[in-house]
């Protein structure tokens, strides 16, 4: 990194400035230097000690100087991590709940986690459709924090845990504080919460849990059902109290866990149907689901996403789940056989199946594709008037890509002016120059518009909120992030259109999530959807053009961000406001 020692006595003639900064007009330093002398000539001493307060703090992190303050990781006196419990509660009940630290052995060694009431994941909280509950909420972590209540369509927006400071109602609670929400259930299915409130740190950390909302004779009839919830950790990690870290593609994780186990297996019995409800919980990686017996891919029955049952029940081999995404599956188990969950062939955990038979009214016929629930009426206003839709012009238009923030800004024209593309993107053999000139070795694993590994293990441990910033842009009024006001009635449906623009700097997926309303996706690059379902995230791949229809049914201030944890606290984000 020796360009960033010489160019403090480096001088940039007045026609490359111009020249450069119509190549890059968003770069703000061109702006400010244009406005202090009137022209472009540079003297990089001059303009450095001008504007030391928003530079110098960069240019020491890009050399090394690292003086950033992590959170706390001792372990001394700190309780052992609990398990999940299923707690039931009854319309009107009052549950208490705290955040704390706790400590667990994760791979060789003990580290400090964070937990709702000692236990990781968090307690499944389980409520029939329609109940309202208070949630007595105690924070005893060493930072400020909120409770997102992801999915739920609450009555009141001042309880979904949107905390002011990113435009919402809540004021952050600090360490000792309490807060009491209260929450209703008005749709039935699996939904969870988490912090709203540096979840690169806290939700990773094991800061998660589900709601489980039942319906007499909403599901199939099974013999049980299993909650699984999707994670990868790293023991290794670092987290910093004034910035993000990881967030070019957001924190990977090496160990893979469900439910909070890195060794899960679960037990069944032969002839036994079990339904599962599925949560992806990890801060970036995204996963693709399959089951196999032996070498075979064992079919499952997909009955519900986000938000309760899906249009029409089909039978798949594999699923991909997004950060914060839910599926709903069936499985009946025939055989006794040692069952392997996997993610893009590698193994991840294990179901094994016993000989013992299970006494069971439920028959074969319940897996078999003529037996599979039609779920039409639930999206039948849709489905009538699913073409109108198509057809109409987008209400509202979003554009996900990134930019770059302050010296990172000269950084980048330093890097096109060597030759080498940029310092995080560019062509191929631009990237793996860097990776390597890092010390790293680039091993590309997007073929569909998803990024599945850190592939970029160097350039994505050197990114940072300080450096870089993801948007979202208003393509209709151009406004990006925080500066996006949109307004709605009650009762509107809302046909947004989401670009995942392929021409960004580091393109990679990106899992968008609406606060409080429910949508379907219309169509995928402009293929219409056969299998409507109601959502509250939808993954974007690279590349890709989705539209939905969102359904404002809950008044007041919401927000949409991308559910990437990095991503969210380095700016993916937005509100809105839906009016009576």
């Amino acid at each position: 990194m020796m360009w960033e020692m010489s160019m403090m006595s480096e001088s940039i003639d007045d026609e490359k400035m111009k020249k450069h900064c119509k190549m890059m007009p968003q770069m703000k330093w061109c702006e400010k230097y244009a406005s202090w002398e009137g022209k472009y000539t540079c003297d990089w001493g001059k303009w450095c000690k001008m504007w030391e307060k928003e530079t110098m703090g960069e240019m020491m992190w890009m050399m090394g100087w690292d003086t950033w303050e992590t959170f706390d990781e001792s372990t001394a006196w700190l309780p052992e991590a609990k398990k999940s419990e299923i707690v039931e509660l009854k319309d009107g009940d009052t549950y208490e709940m705290v955040a704390s630290a706790v400590k667990q052995e994760v791979g060789n060694r003990t580290i400090k986690r964070l937990a709702y009431n000692g236990m990781i994941p968090g307690p499944i909280l389980k409520v029939e459709k329609g109940a309202n509950i208070k949630l007595k909420f105690t924070n005893n972590l060493e930072i400020e924090t909120t409770l997102h209540s992801h999915g739920l369509r609450l009555d009141d927006s001042k309880f979904d845990g949107l905390p002011t400071t990113m435009g919402g109602q809540q004021k952050p609670m600090k360490p000792g504080e309490k807060f009491t929400y209260e929450l209703n259930f008005p749709d039935t299915g699996v939904y969870w919460y988490h912090p709203h409130m540096r979840e690169d740190y806290t939700q990773e950390m094991g800061l998660y849990g589900n709601y489980h909302v039942t319906e007499e004779g909403y599901w199939n009839e099974v013999d049980r059902e299993e909650f699984l919830i999707l994670d990868d950790f790293s023991e290794d990690n670092v987290f910093y109290k004034n910035k993000i870290n990881k967030t070019l593609m957001g924190r990977f994780g090496d160990i893979m866990m469900i439910n909070n186990d890195e060794n899960y297996t679960l037990t069944a019995k032969t002839g036994e149907k079990i339904r599962f409800f599925i949560t992806n919980v990890a801060n970036t990686r995204t996963f693709d689901f399959w089951i196999f017996k032996g070498k075979k891919a064992q079919g499952v029955k997909l009955v519900g996403w986000d938000i309760g049952r899906i249009e029409k029940e089909v039978i798949i081999s594999n699923q991909i789940i997004a950060p914060a995404e839910r599926y709903i599956i069936e499985l009946w188990f025939d055989l006794s056989w040692e069952y392997l969950i996997k993610s893009k062939d590698r193994v991840l955990w294990r179901i094994v199946v016993s000989w013992e038979d299970i006494v069971s009214e439920n028959t074969i016929d319940n897996i078999e594709i003529n037996t599979l629930r039609n779920n039409s009426a639930d999206y039948k206003d849709i489905r009538d008037n699913l073409q109108t839709y198509l057809d109409k012009p987008a209400d509202k238009e979003l554009r996900l890509t990134i930019s770059m923030k302050g010296m990172w800004e000269m950084r980048m024209w330093m890097d096109h002016k060597d030759g080498m593309g940029n310092m995080m993107w560019g062509n191929d053999e631009d990237m793996m120059k860097k990776e390597a000139s890092l010390g790293g070795k680039w091993e590309h694993s997007e073929d569909d518009g998803i990024e599945w590994e850190d592939d970029m293990k160097m350039m994505n441990n050197m990114s940072n909120d300080q450096m870089m910033e993801w948007i979202m842009v208003d393509e209709q009024t151009k406004k990006e992030n925080m500066d996006i006001k949109w307004n709605f009635k009650k009762g509107d449906m809302v046909k947004v259109k989401i670009f995942n623009d392929p021409e960004s700097m580091h393109p990679m997926q990106h899992p968008v999530h609406f606060h409080g309303q429910k949508f379907v996706v219309l169509s995928r690059d402009g293929e219409p959807n056969d299998n409507l379902q109601w959502k509250d995230t939808t993954l974007v791949r690279n590349g890709e053009t989705i539209e939905i229809l969102v359904e404002m049914t809950n008044p007041w201030i919401w927000m949409s961000h991308c559910h990437i944890a990095e991503h969210l606290q380095s700016g993916m984000m937005m509100v809105f406001k839906v009016e009576e």
